[in-house]
């Protein structure tokens, strides 16, 4: 097990390394892309996974009017203005940071909002149409439904005050948003369910949704979101910059997508193939190492224990093909699924039976059989979240 690689993963995973990388900040200027925005009265609102990370690198270089951080529970951020807030559920905190934020933005003197997003956002900042309960059992049905991120946050963009570019429309000036991506593909609209982006999805795209997942009679709550905000939004840091920088410290690499979504279970069963096909024919190589990022899904039915996508992936891999390679499975946030993991790390020599994972898989409890094989990798919270490395080893 090759603890280096994954320190290594979560370095290139780190948004204020990127900010370092890709931002300037002077005296009274915001330079992104070459692009320059001036400022005397900034206002900053940071949301997310990465928001500690981000709005540091900000307060270590300017002093904004006032500021909010709005993280997940447990965070234990060494900073004033927090909120911790529910994730992946939206909670009673969730509410009162979207009242807060509302506050600020109409009742601040400020030139310019620096609105700093990132992956978890959706659950975190919130002003739901429905009374929060309802809002709860449809963003429940919307996590285990399996629909791909961009579908879920089609539906909470229409059920929401601040969502798909209201927030920017409440805004008195100019919106300067930066982003880390946990969105494969990084459509702006879906990463946080979109803020500060002007909305292309409609009223009638949520409505179908809803009724695909069976709950057709919340169609009559659904609002329009704006089609024109005053914003601009950069992505900073997304999953391929990860796997490129990564793939500098592994013998003979091949990165073939980082936008992979679908099943984790079909996942595993997909880099199982290309295992074989190495074997059988030395195709794409003899030796060396496939890199994959994205985020699968895992579609909830009956019955759960302790698990996660990675550990399913990790598992279908096992149960379709065992051989001589190391197979890495991390989330960049530290969390996978509902356990404290951030992934896993197996071997294809591992002596886990078929039946075990057989089980492990129906009743979605990958971790309880990895940690008996101590294949489980914890690495607490990393105030970041680009998706999910996946990294094939072979010899």
């Amino acid at each position: 097990m090759n603890f280096s690689i994954i320190d290594k993963i979560l370095e290139y995973a780190d948004p204020y390394n990127a900010l370092m990388e890709k931002v300037k900040v002077e005296k009274d200027k915001i330079i992104v892309q070459g692009k320059e925005y001036k400022f005397s009265k900034p206002l900053m609102i940071a949301v997310g996974k990465a928001s500690y990370k981000m709005a540091k690198f900000f307060l270590d270089r300017i002093e904004p009017v006032d500021y909010l951080v709005i993280t997940p529970h447990g965070s234990n951020l060494p900073l004033k203005n927090v909120i911790e807030a529910g994730h992946p559920q939206v909670d009673e905190f969730s509410l009162k940071a979207g009242e807060r934020v509302k506050e600020m933005l109409t009742t601040e003197d400020y030139d310019l909002l620096i609105f700093l997003l990132s992956g978890g956002a959706s659950a975190l900042l919130e002003d739901p149409v429905i009374p929060l309960e309802e809002y709860r059992k449809i963003n429940d049905r919307l996590i285990k439904s399996g629909l791909e991120i961009t579908k879920i946050n089609i539906v909470r963009k229409h059920l929401s005050r601040l969502k798909g570019g209201s927030l920017a429309k409440l805004s008195k000036a100019k919106v300067l948003t930066l982003i880390v991506s946990d969105v494969p593909g990084n459509d702006l609209g879906s990463i946080g369910s979109g803020y500060t982006v002007a909305d292309k999805s409609t009223v009638k795209d949520a409505k179908e949704i809803l009724e695909d997942i069976g709950l057709p009679e919340y169609s009559r709550y659904l609002i329009e979101t704006p089609k024109e905000v005053n914003a601009d939004n950069y992505i900073i840091l997304d999953n391929m910059d990860v796997l490129k920088k990564i793939s500098s410290h592994l013998y003979n690499p091949l990165i073939l997508t980082s936008q992979v979504v679908g099943e984790a279970k079909d996942l595993g069963k997909f880099i199982a193939s290309i295992y074989k096909s190495i074997l059988q024919y030395s195709i794409p190589f003899k030796k060396g190492s496939i890199i994959i990022g994205g985020e699968p899904e895992v579609t909830i039915t009956g019955r759960f224990g302790k698990g996660g996508r990675n550990g399913e992936v990790a598992l279908s891999l096992l149960q379709e093909a065992r051989g001589n390679y190391e197979f890495y499975a991390i989330a960049t946030d530290g969390i996978d699924g509902n356990s404290e993991y951030a992934g896993c790390v197996i071997r294809g020599d591992m002596n886990i039976s078929y039946e075990e994972i057989e089980e492990s898989l129906k009743n979605h409890s990958s971790y309880e059989l990895l940690e008996r094989y101590s294949a489980v990798i914890k690495t607490g919270l990393t105030y970041t979240n680009v998706n999910n490395v996946y990294i094939l080893m072979v010899d």
